[in-house]
């Protein structure tokens, strides 16, 4: 059955997603955090399952800003591993 929703997503409508709006733990006005920690790799994960096309990345979303060299490389090559070549 053809669904002719012209506000049905497409794959061709190419949606990227940041970090953020899927790892935001929330907060409670008066209290702490309301949902648990998500890593950047399964949030990825995530994403691709659902048909994301592509990640947004914010200042340190992805590697801590006093990161080194060495350290940045192994969170970027972790995190490029679920999205194949497509990163």
């Amino acid at each position: 059955m053809a669904n002719n929703d012209p506000y049905q997503p497409k794959p061709e409508d190419k949606f990227s997603f940041g970090l953020w709006t899927v790892g935001n733990r929330g907060r409670d006005p008066f209290g702490d955090f309301v949902r648990p920690v998500i890593s950047p790799v399964e949030i990825v994960k995530m994403l691709g399952e659902v048909g994301a096309w592509g990640v947004n990345l914010h200042d340190n979303d992805l590697v801590p800003i006093d990161a080194t060299a060495a350290e940045r490389d192994a969170i970027v090559g972790e995190f490029k591993k679920p999205a194949g070549n497509r990163i």
